[in-house]
């Protein structure tokens, strides 16, 4: 029996289950998504699925080119931070993609609707009907929803709260994880300290500062004090997680604003160290366990 496949309604599902797949990626991954670039993203996904029905295109259809395919509509749908996010990033679509075609291939073969299984230039065509298609489609993305919920995969993407930090005549936009763990505090002021990485300070703040506070220069405090005396620079006893102790350069904000609250975090001090926080760049600086 010849396979009909008219092209117009193969692009609009497949755009469709696409989408939905590039937000299932995103619920799953904890990532922000613009959904102009996720739209974007499952046009150019759609195409390339009539494209390698077309006999001429047989090489579109191999396992290498499709993979590579799948990681270039991810650097359609999400901003690309670096290479760890994006490998984790792929590894939860190829999963999710796995998945959602498992499901489609079981709701088949454990019911009656649709007649075979058919092929098409070496790609596997389910004959099922539109209806049940798009409603799977829309039951898988729930059904990841709500996994997501009831496994927390998103805690800590809640836990991160941007903040705007301002002092002297300037301000700095941070993305901070609550962290249990932080219990710094200034042995003077007793402040609760908050740590923020070099990288979210540059060209905010002094980059001599920022190079002594990476280097772990607080000897030099009292000429960065006489410097830059609107910081109020102090020096705090700092222990890492593998246990080193150190030193960290820390300055009084003039306020700390939570955007999403819309409202002042309780006073506290900025620590500025010179080490990564984020292995994926998800945040940049760790609030206080206090806060």
């Amino acid at each position: 029996m010849n396979l009909t496949i008219y092209v117009d309604v193969l692009f609009l599902l497949n755009m469709l289950i696409d989408y939905i797949i590039l937000c299932s990626t995103a619920l799953i991954s904890g990532r922000e998504c613009a959904r102009a670039r996720l739209i974007a993203a499952s046009a150019a996904g759609a195409l390339y699925s009539v494209v390698i029905f077309f006999p001429s295109l047989r090489l579109f259809n191999l396992l290498l080119i499709r993979m590579a395919a799948g990681g270039a509509l991810l650097l359609i749908a999400f901003k690309f931070k670096n290479i760890y996010a994006y490998l984790k990033l792929a590894l939860v679509y190829f999963i999710i993609n796995a998945v959602y075609g498992g499901g489609m291939y079981a709701f088949y073969h454990f019911t009656a609707l649709g007649s075979k299984m058919n092929s098409s230039n070496g790609v596997y065509y389910i004959d099922l009907p539109l209806w049940a298609v798009i409603l799977l489609a829309f039951v898988f993305y729930f059904v990841i929803k709500l996994f997501a919920k009831i496994s927390d995969g998103r805690n800590v993407k809640k836990q991160v709260r941007e903040l705007d930090i301002y002092f002297g005549t300037g301000h700095a936009r941070v993305s901070a994880l609550f962290d249990t763990g932080n219990t710094l505090y200034d042995p003077i002021s007793l402040l609760p300290v908050m740590l923020v990485e070099t990288s979210a300070l540059h060209g905010r703040l002094s980059e001599t500062l920022l190079k002594n506070a990476e280097s772990g220069m607080t000897d030099e405090l009292p000429l960065m004090h006489s410097l830059y005396p609107e910081l109020k620079l102090r020096v705090v006893p700092f222990k890492d997680v593998t246990g080193k102790k150190s030193f960290v350069y820390a300055f009084k904000p003039k306020k700390i604003v939570d955007l999403q609250k819309g409202t002042q975090t309780p006073l506290m001090l900025v620590g500025i160290i010179g080490t990564r926080l984020s292995a994926d760049g998800s945040f940049n600086a760790l609030l206080h366990s206090k806060t």
